[in-house]
């Protein structure tokens, strides 16, 4: 005999199928008013409101609704996609100078990034999903990076965000580690000057990226560490280094494997 499926299951596949058919069968119907409303717009600018007229209503009715990304990302890619044409349409393309046509391409490239997605763009997407990571508690917690050392040897962590707009700064320590370990010095002067020139603003508890908008900034690509460098001013900073440090998992300090230091100067 065949196993048998409990009626609990096949009321959540049931009720599973009917909230799928219904999700869709409300973005088929914005999609089909969103490019009705396509057919009679003649300029950027209603294209645009009409947008962001739809963007209101799915993100009001439907972001809560929806449980599969997959169609969010459809219905929000039709949605775009129109304005890859308005766009192409617009800009000719012809009779420009180089630079003029290196711009728009670069601008046409970008929104076609942000379109094929789904308005893969802030505010509206909550990261990359599905990302994890599995901790064995068996082993000592790294921490890598750099850290700045104080006249009166207190340290704090240089965080990632000191040298934004530079992404995957901890690659290109590892790169420089293990392919060019001779230049590991060039490099530490390079985070010397970067901290040096905008200490101005660490003082005041503000990342560069924050300079215009302060704490309502939108966050940079990497993870960083909120860390407080008012009490180490340049003048008061000993030396740079680059290091992995060992804890147990209580907390309590192991070792440090020193990779390169640089002094202060």
């Amino acid at each position: 005999m065949g196993e048998v499926i409990s009626a609990s299951k096949i009321d959540k596949l049931h009720n599973c199928a009917i909230e799928l058919f219904n999700q869709i069968n409300v973005y088929m119907i914005l999609s089909v008013f969103t490019f009705i409303s396509f057919y009679f717009l003649k300029t950027v600018r209603q294209y645009l409101i009409v947008m962001v007229l739809f963007l209101l209503i799915h993100f009001v009715l439907i972001s809560d609704v929806c449980t599969l990304p997959i169609i969010k990302r459809l219905y929000k890619m039709v949605l775009m996609s129109p304005l890859l044409w308005i766009f192409f349409d617009y800009f000719k393309f012809k009779k420009e100078s180089y630079t003029t046509k290196i711009t728009n391409g670069f601008l046409y490239i970008t929104l076609l990034f942000l379109t094929l997605p789904g308005l893969y763009f802030p505010p509206f997407f909550s990261g990359i999903q599905g990302w994890t990571i599995e901790i064995d508690k068996q082993k000592n917690i790294e921490i890598n990076g750099l850290f700045l050392v104080r006249d009166d040897g207190k340290e704090v962590r240089y965080s990632r965000a000191i040298v934004s707009p530079i992404n995957f700064v901890t690659r290109i320590d590892t790169f420089m580690q293990y392919k060019h370990h001779s230049k590991l010095n060039e490099l530490l002067q390079f985070y010397q000057d970067v901290y040096i020139e905008r200490y101005p603003l660490l003082k005041q508890g503000i990342m560069p990226h924050q300079k215009l908008l302060g704490r309502w900034a939108y966050p940079i690509h990497n993870p960083y560490g909120d860390f407080n460098y008012t009490d180490f001013p340049p003048n008061r900073i000993k030396y740079i280094k680059l290091s992995t440090k060992y804890y147990r998992w209580d907390k309590r300090f192991i070792n440090e494997k020193i990779i390169a230091t640089k002094e202060w100067r």
